[in-house]
């Protein structure tokens, strides 16, 4: 299923501490926005980067992925992971 969400274009974008990332195919749209977060150790100078999604509006998306592959409620877990990974993967290389 994840080819078919490599066939969006993937337009990130960071604006006002919020990582903004655009899916776009033939008018079909969905938005994943992101925060980076930077921690220290308190006994351990390591520094951690993650980060968090603060909203997904992936409805087009989701319609698109069932008009093509036919997806029922039991495959919500899946497809659920898939645009989180997906997502988060995309925001990451941008950001490195």
């Amino acid at each position: 299923m994840e080819e078919i969400l490599d066939k969006f274009v993937c337009t990130v974008t960071p604006i006002n501490g919020v990582i903004e990332l655009i899916y776009e195919l033939s008018g079909i749209t969905g938005v994943c926005n992101y925060s980076k977060v930077e921690t220290i150790g308190i006994n351990k100078p390591i520094r951690q980067r993650f980060y968090v999604m603060l909203k997904c509006e992936m409805g087009d998306i989701i319609e698109y992925i069932h008009s093509i592959r036919g997806i029922s409620e039991g495959d919500f877990d899946e497809v659920n992971h898939l645009i989180r990974n997906h997502s988060l993967l995309r925001v990451q290389s941008y950001d490195r």
